[in-house]
């Protein structure tokens, strides 16, 4: 899911932020601002040094992630110390499955701690829990030494400031070499991690990796005898839908409404778009109608799981993988998820939807947002930030190495049996080695998964199809304090529209006056902040 499409935290976690420092959070002038903007400018990245250290089958670029047909057999052990000081290390995140059994009966955590040479302590919450939990820690002054925080964290600046380290010294320009797998992470992550004129946090990167479009059930397309699909334009991608549709059999074509594909088709923004340093939303696009009314169309067309609007995203997927829809809007993140939570045997198969122009030609897909989240350090904490950030270099060990594939797939012979080279994971290994350990810090991702080359060389050839047509969102890096303050609010009343708009409740000519209500609102003031930030950064 895009960035702005995550799960949103709300008001409470601003309030509480009030709460911990004592103010309104960034209630400064206009000259303090620029100022901030200034000294945030003048923060060098941390350099960026390649681990060169494994060879992959299918060579990526600065765009397409590197692919990999089998993990490397006798892996490098590429950390010999232990990064932990002996003493407890808390760590609070978000988990996306089911919450794993406790460290007591884990063993894949038992021998993480053993690695580490600290108990690694982790406080989880499901993701849609996890705003509210955050939150209550936050207003109780009750921070671990480690946090998950994601980007769209209300007013992140002053809560890092008064609670979190300042990493500048330790990360900026070539003092991350002492890191090397933080060096690793490219230069471009880290600008999400900028804040107070420093370096606040690290970062959890994600990029193409989270770029969103239809994945869809190729082993159901090819049982009608459906190969390579590949809809010239709108009515085609409809045909497909209804071919793939049969209610009696309680199969739909899709888990939901396409809304953002159809928005592609258009070639609309990714969030916010800059030309000439003027800022424009993606919500303003006059396309918006005829994305809204497709979507309608499809949902009155009867190719949308009924069920769809009141589901929640971990229904929608056991729809996926059970075979009762054969289209998911998702990222390359959740491709090899699903081949992870497979009900379906040895025949599922998955693939991804290239984007035609909605009245044909190509159409311009959306760069995944750059970060899941980042780390940020508590600043009391008992721990030196020199342990704390040799516990992220070791969890970011790229793949290849041996603390990769401990970190993602445990233990031999308990978490995962060898297949050849390949670690494939046991039913023990998914459910214990699904900790949140990705969340503290991680490499960028590898497309592989074990035992089936074929799906990186799918998700490869894709990736490369869609690299040179890619449109990134323009507001990356650029804090707007309305957006931080008001826009899950006011993204909430627009997506609450889309959705009575796409099932006939209200008619799409709502939609332009609900755009000027926006804007009103709080979208001519996030432009201009937004303008500001992009004309106080130029040149970084």
């Amino acid at each position: 899911m895009r960035l702005s499409r995550r799960t949103f935290l709300g008001g409470g976690l601003a309030a509480a932020a009030v709460a911990v420092t004592g103010t309104p959070l960034l209630s400064g002038c206009a000259a303090d601002k620029k100022n901030q903007a200034a000294a945030n400018l003048a923060v060098k990245l941390p350099t960026y040094l390649r681990f060169t250290g494994v060879k992959p089958d299918l060579p990526g670029t600065d765009v397409v992630l590197d692919g990999f047909l089998k993990y490397p057999a006798n892996p490098l052990r590429a950390i010999t110390e232990k990064p932990g000081d002996g003493r407890p290390i808390s760590f609070m995140t978000n988990i996306p499955g089911a919450i794993p059994p406790a460290s007591d009966s884990n063993q894949f955590w038992q021998a993480l701690n053993e690695r580490l040479g600290s108990e690694l302590q982790i406080s989880m919450a499901s993701n849609d829990e996890y705003p509210n939990k955050l939150a209550t820690r936050v207003a109780g002054g009750d921070l671990p030494d480690i946090i998950n925080l994601p980007p769209t964290t209300p007013q992140i600046p002053a809560l890092l400031k008064a609670k979190c380290l300042d990493l500048t010294g330790q990360l900026s320009g070539d003092a991350v070499k002492k890191y090397p797998f933080l060096a690793n992470i490219p230069a471009e992550y880290w600008k999400g991690c900028i804040f107070n004129g420093g370096i606040y946090g690290v970062p959890v990167p994600r990029g193409m990796s989270r770029t969103t479009l239809p994945l869809y059930r190729e082993d159901l397309l090819l049982a009608k005898g459906i190969k390579d699909p590949a809809p010239k334009n709108f009515e085609d991608f409809l045909d497909l839908a209804k071919e793939l549709t049969a209610p009696k059999q309680n199969r739909w074509a899709w888990t939901k409404p396409p809304i953002s594909y159809l928005r592609q088709m258009f070639g609309i923004a990714n969030q916010w778009k800059e030309a000439g340093g003027k800022f424009t939303s993606f919500y303003e696009a006059e396309e918006n109608a005829d994305a809204l009314e497709g979507c309608r169309k499809m949902v009155a067309a009867g190719v949308i799981n009924p069920d769809s609007f009141s589901a929640q995203a971990s229904q929608r997927k056991q729809w996926f993988n059970g075979g009762v829809a054969a289209f998911d809007i998702d990222s390359f993140v959740a491709w090899n998820q699903y081949y992870a939570d497979n009900t379906a045997g040895d025949a599922f198969s998955v693939n991804m939807l290239d984007v035609p122009g909605f009245n044909g030609g190509q159409g311009k897909p959306w760069m995944g947002a750059a970060l899941n989240n980042i780390t940020a350090f508590r600043k009391d904490s008992k721990h030196s930030v020199e342990t704390l950030l040799k516990v992220a270099n070791w969890m970011a060990a790229p793949f290849g190495t041996e603390e990769y594939l401990f970190r993602k797939y445990g233990v031999q012979g308990r978490h995962y049996a060898l297949q050849g080279t390949d670690p494939v994971p046991t039913k023990t290994g998914v459910v214990e080695t699904g900790i949140g350990l990705q969340y503290i810090a991680d490499s960028t991702l590898a497309l592989y998964s074990a035992g089936k080359p074929d799906v990186p060389r799918k998700q490869h050839t894709i990736q490369q199809k869609l690299a040179s047509r890619l449109v990134y969102d323009a507001s990356y890096g650029l804090y707007s304090e309305t957006v931080s303050k008001d826009g899950p609010r006011l993204v909430k009343v627009m997506t609450d529209l889309e959705n009575q708009i796409m099932q006939g409740k209200k008619p799409v000519s709502d939609w332009a006056p609900a755009v000027k209500d926006w804007l009103s609102q709080g979208g001519e003031k996030m432009r201009g902040e937004l303008q500001q930030a992009f004309s106080d950064a130029a040149g970084r």
